[in-house]
């Protein structure tokens, strides 16, 4: 039996929760038909091999997901739990290349959502049973403090006291791949060997701004704030959500995939930085 995909009214239930708060919604009456038998994987793993007998998400949904996305996920994965009472959501977080390693070798994974490129490449060359769905971007921005005007846009940097990340860390090399793409060119930056001892820079008045994540901004607090420029945000690193083949839950996979485009997902991934997709 072929399932069901996830239904419009969850689906409207999902979104008006972003509205009106979370709300239990009640599944469909089951069908005449008695539920799928767990496959021996499932059993094995303790997971349920489908969904309910309605169609609607259930069982245990397993999902690898990169660790910049911890507290966005972990205010989203009950509110997925609340709308589909019948679904649980187990996330592991970790390294994208180690979760591909993972897949690669036949674990069952649900779903996989990593900004890492190779990764996610990997992973849809060899185990991908659909289409990957970009759920949200992160880019490259300039912290600047919330006060003062000497840096008004990428160009200006040329002249300023700039602190970058070290250039073997994700937010080095993808500040310098952004000033390359802007032909910007940073006059003895401060290297720091992180985000956020780039961003003390910028708050101790020792540098005039800094090339961060916008995520890192908003990490850092309401003491400074970012300014976009189009040579970072065309190469935003992409959170990319994929069901791999090796998953044993296929219909909560695809509803999961489907929650974290919803409009719900979008405003929770906005608060952490994060730009829609």
């Amino acid at each position: 039996m072929t399932p069901r995909r996830l239904t419009v009214a969850a689906l409207a239930a999902v979104t008006l929760s972003a509205c009106s708060g979370p709300a239990p919604v009640s599944a469909p009456a089951p069908v005449s038909a008695p539920p799928p038998a767990p496959s021996a994987a499932a059993h094995h793993h303790g997971q349920s091999a489908g969904p309910a007998p309605s169609g609607a998400p259930g069982g245990t949904i397993v999902v690898h997901a990169a660790d910049p996305l911890r507290d966005t996920l972990t205010r989203l994965v009950p509110k997925f739990e609340e709308a589909f009472p019948g679904a649980r959501v187990s996330v592991e977080y970790g390294a994208g290349l180690e979760h591909a390693q993972h897949i690669l070798h036949g674990m069952p994974v649900d779903v996989f959502v990593s900004a890492d490129e190779a990764a996610t490449g990997m992973v849809t060359a060899a185990h991908d049973r659909g289409t990957p769905v970009v759920v949200a971007r992160n880019p490259i921005v300039i912290a600047l403090p919330r006060t003062g005007e000497r840096v008004a846009a990428v160009g200006d940097l040329a002249q300023a006291r700039v602190a970058l990340c070290a250039e073997a860390t994700p937010c080095g090399s993808g500040s310098r791949a952004a000033l390359e793409a802007a032909a910007v060119v940073v006059r003895q930056p401060t290297v720091e060997p992180d985000a956020a001892s780039a961003l003390a820079q910028v708050s101790s008045g020792a540098a005039d701004a800094a090339l961060v994540y916008r995520t890192d901004v908003v990490t850092a607090g309401g003491g400074l704030r970012a300014v976009d420029f189009t040579a970072a945000t065309s190469r935003a690193d992409q959170y990319t959500a994929i069901r791999p083949t090796t998953g044993v839950n296929r219909v909560g996979a695809d509803a999961f995939v489907s929650f974290l485009s919803s409009a719900l997902a979008r405003h929770v991934f906005a608060d952490a930085g994060l730009s829609p997709a």
